[in-house]
């Protein structure tokens, strides 16, 4: 897993928002990136390429909040057609996108 995200751009995140956030959202992206289900680990890939992207300053806040509103939007979409135990996980991803990166992460940026 590329740390850059975690190590550059979140982790110099200092207030107790930031500490908390950080943790939950590498949690995120690595339960979604061992995934069997291969829609839910390609959007957990996503989300850290967009994360790393951000942190290099390769695409904007604006951006990056795009891709990962996209990303929330896609993913319930899928989750439709999945079979129980999959759309639970992608329900999951989808909600910890929301939670910790539109509701969390965008407003310490």
């Amino acid at each position: 897993m590329s740390l850059k995200w975690y190590n550059g751009f979140i982790g110099n995140l200092k207030d107790g928002a930031g500490e908390l956030i950080k943790d939950e959202i590498k949690g995120l992206v690595n339960t979604a990136k061992d995934d069997a289900e291969s829609f839910i680990k390609e959007q957990g890939e996503k989300l850290e390429r967009y994360l790393d992207q951000l942190t290099n300053g390769l695409i904007t806040k604006k951006q990056f909040e795009g891709y990962v509103f996209d990303m929330k939007s896609l993913t319930e979409m899928e989750s439709l057609k999945m079979k129980v135990a999959a759309k639970a996980r992608a329900q999951n991803l989808a909600e910890g996108i929301k939670k910790l990166i539109i509701d969390g992460l965008l407003t310490l940026i």
